[in-house]
């Protein structure tokens, strides 16, 4: 009993932020009343991180995806230890190559648009190459990436 009165306020909590979260972004949209894209879209901003997570992992299958398809199956665990441990972070960010040129377009799509940098021009630089790991994820979701720049362009106008 006192199990389904802890979930059940635990649900209230949820739904406590859930549901205005929603709201607040289908009134943004100039919608009254929020349906389930509002929804999706306040689930990834719970603390809980599942919903993020749940995107994260579709990325990463799909990159394992991509991999397989060259012939490379690795065991995930065999592989984490045959890799030696991370050297602790010093000094500048590191990351790879897809990031920093991703975050190179960026800076330039900002510069070219004479506005700060935003999450559109994220966005709009990670989605332009047409291979790699956000091109195969997008194709898997059925996200068709000329229409997600275009709206991206659309939503950043005067940003």
């Amino acid at each position: 009993m006192f199990d389904k009165l802890r979930r059940a306020r635990a649900d209230l909590t949820t739904m406590n932020t859930l549901f205005p979260k929603a709201e607040q972004i289908a009134r943004a949209d100039g919608v009254d009343e929020p349906g389930a894209e509002h929804l999706l879209l306040a689930a990834l901003d719970l603390d809980d991180g599942i919903a993020a997570a749940a995107l994260r992992a579709a990325i990463v299958a799909q990159h394992d995806e991509a991999l397989r398809a060259v012939g490379v199956v690795a065991d995930d665990n065999a592989v984490a230890a045959a890799l030696p441990a991370p050297a602790p972070a010093t000094g500048l960010y590191r990351s790879q190559g897809s990031l920093q040129r991703a975050f190179q377009r960026a800076t330039a799509l900002a510069k070219l648009d004479k506005t700060r940098l935003h999450s559109g021009h994220i966005l709009l630089a990670v989605t332009e190459p047409d291979q790699g790991t956000v091109a195969r994820a997008l194709e898997h979701l059925g996200l068709d990436r000329q229409l997600l720049r275009e709206r991206i362009t659309a939503t950043a106008v005067g940003q």
